[in-house]
């Protein structure tokens, strides 16, 4: 059996965990600004948001799917300089948990939408040297929040109007992530939590996603990858 060989952009903290991860099928490991030299079955760019637009012309170029795991990055123009040429997947959160957590967020909504005195709120966790505040995990599941509760249009992290979906941030210490979306109504509250340990499941997701995302073509997200893996979950006595 042929070995499926990574490309790893970044030596950073997630690009650590991921290589040590992949073990044996990691074809290469470059830092900022260095050009891998050898082949890669799918390249994972795990560096920082400078660098996407380079890494994705080398993709381009070389005919490389690649994941990108890193935050802050914005190309507008994403799916047509991809154009169906190679695979790109990209992800604010890798854990599968998470993308589980995410489909829960929208079924929180819409359980909030169904009375208005049910409040839905988030707030996340993560260590002091974070740059980015909210993170995107934040903002992916703030969006599934109010996809399912439509009189919340919006988030702020300051009081919010009638509209706004509160979000709440701390930086402290060195948590890895944890986030948590609630709906606080006057005789109860309802919470679901994901606190990571360390960065294992992050590292596993964005594995998990170079293989998927191997052999397709266009842009995808990590919804995609968990619409395959975690939609049936959610399917009872038959019924969707």
């Amino acid at each position: 059996m042929t070995l499926f060989r990574i490309g790893l952009f970044g030596k950073g903290r997630l690009g650590t965990a991921i290589a040590a991860e992949a073990a044996e099928s990691l074809a290469w490991q470059v830092g900022r600004g260095d050009t891998p030299e050898a082949k890669a079955d799918v390249a994972i760019d795990a560096s920082v948001a400078e660098a996407v637009e380079a890494h994705l012309a080398w993709a381009l170029e070389t005919g490389t799917d690649l994941v990108i795991g890193t935050t802050g990055w914005s190309l507008p123009d994403l799916e047509t300089r991809v154009a169906g040429r190679i695979g790109v997947l990209s992800a604010s959160n890798f854990s599968i948990s998470v993308a589980l957590m995410t489909r829960f967020a929208t079924v929180l909504g819409r359980f909030a939408a169904l009375d208005p005195a049910r409040d839905p709120y988030l707030v996340e966790h993560h260590h002091r040297l974070k740059a980015d505040a909210p993170s995107g995990t934040a903002k992916t599941l703030a969006t599934a929040l109010m996809a399912g509760c439509p009189r919340k249009t919006e988030w702020t992290l300051g009081t919010p109007a009638p509209h706004q979906l509160s979000l709440g941030v701390v930086r402290a210490g060195a948590d890895f992530g944890t986030h948590t979306i609630g709906l606080d109504a006057p005789a109860e509250v309802l919470e679901l939590t994901h606190r990571a340990r360390s960065r294992a499941p992050f590292a596993q997701g964005a594995l998990a996603a170079a293989h998927w995302l191997h052999g397709r073509k266009g842009v995808f997200s990590m919804d995609d990858l968990a619409a395959d893996l975690l939609d049936p979950l959610f399917a009872f006595g038959g019924r969707p």
